[in-house]
């Protein structure tokens, strides 16, 4: 008797028919068929009667059953177990900076509640890093940010290498200022507008100079200050009356302290249209562990229902 067997009898005591259970099991009824008898055969008692229109459980098969789900759900537990490995080997997730800081508590709840006994990382890279990192099979899963252009050329890329990239969830960039600033009122602002002012912008946009909203090409006379987290960065808004450069998500779903003293703008007249995505990098599941494939889990059902400016939207597949 083997493991795949007694799955085989509760597929049949579901559906109350040795047929049906064949057809959703793939095998042949008169394969099925057998392998029944002959389980019965050597446990010594029936579990199914035949009858007109399918199968009956006998006494002893209720008894059986109820067994079988017991050996099954143990079963399980071993083969999680093995799949889990070392405690030192997490599940590692590449972030960039931007979405970390809004995304780093809810995703290890979720992935603590859905596998207490597993362990995660969270490791900080820029995007392009992330996107490498991935391509040469250095890091297994990443979450980042990518303008339309940017994202097309990488899905080109990626799936020459296997790898998997999907949007979870449709962004834009905002000037982000302290609600008593002079351009808090305005329901919009141009980039041609962004002169003589105190930036505070998290470092990558001040280094890549195809970037949307490249610093040192805002306007004349601005002076700029590069903090390593958005919570640094909005601190510095509130309190140093800065400005600043910032996606609806991390605006709306990062750090909160701030939240109701602080105006997010929506910027036009952007370089490229202002339009970035959230996307999610993988290797084929196939290929990743037990703890990556639940925190790809984890990552896809958060931003199921999730718009990155806080309104409900579906998730969106790459489309290369």
């Amino acid at each position: 008797m083997r493991m795949e067997y007694l799955r085989y009898l509760l597929e049949i005591s579901r559906h109350r028919s040795i047929s049906t259970a064949a057809q959703a099991l793939y095998l042949s009824q008169t394969s099925l068929s057998t392998t029944v008898r002959r389980i019965e055969d050597e446990l010594g008692f029936h579990i199914f009667s035949r009858t007109h229109s399918g199968v009956e459980i006998t006494a002893e098969g209720e008894e059986a059953l109820a067994l079988i789900t017991e050996i099954l759900t143990r079963f399980d537990k071993i083969q999680r177990l093995g799949k889990l490995g070392s405690a030192a080997t997490p599940a590692v997730l590449l972030l960039s900076p931007t979405i970390s800081d809004a995304l780093s508590i809810p995703l290890s709840q979720m992935f603590l509640e859905r596998l207490p006994e597993g362990n995660l990382e969270f490791h900080i890279a820029s995007g392009d890093e992330i996107g490498s990192q991935i391509i040469n099979s250095k890091s297994n899963i990443g979450v980042t940010y990518y303008s339309a252009d940017h994202l097309s050329e990488y899905c080109s890329i990626a799936s020459k290498y296997l790898v998997e990239v999907s949007v979870l969830c449709r962004d834009q960039l905002y000037l982000l200022v302290r609600n008593s600033h002079p351009l808090a009122g305005r329901p919009q602002v141009s980039i041609g507008e962004l002169n003589h002012l105190n930036f505070a912008i998290l470092p990558h946009f001040n280094a890549q100079e195809d970037s949307i909203a490249y610093a040192k090409s805002l306007g004349t006379g601005n002076r700029y200050t590069t903090f390593s987290s958005v919570a640094l960065l909005k601190q510095a808004v509130l309190q140093n009356d800065m400005a600043s450069l910032l996606c609806g998500y991390a605006i709306h779903h990062g750090s909160g302290a701030y939240r109701d003293q602080l105006k997010a703008i929506p910027l036009v007249g952007t370089r490229s249209k202002n339009e970035i995505a959230i996307c999610l990098l993988h290797r084929n599941k196939q290929s990743i562990s037990h703890q990556e494939n639940v925190l790809l889990e984890c990552i896809q059902d958060y931003f199921k229902d999730l718009d990155c400016a806080g309104s409900p939207g579906p998730s969106h597949a790459c489309e290369p």
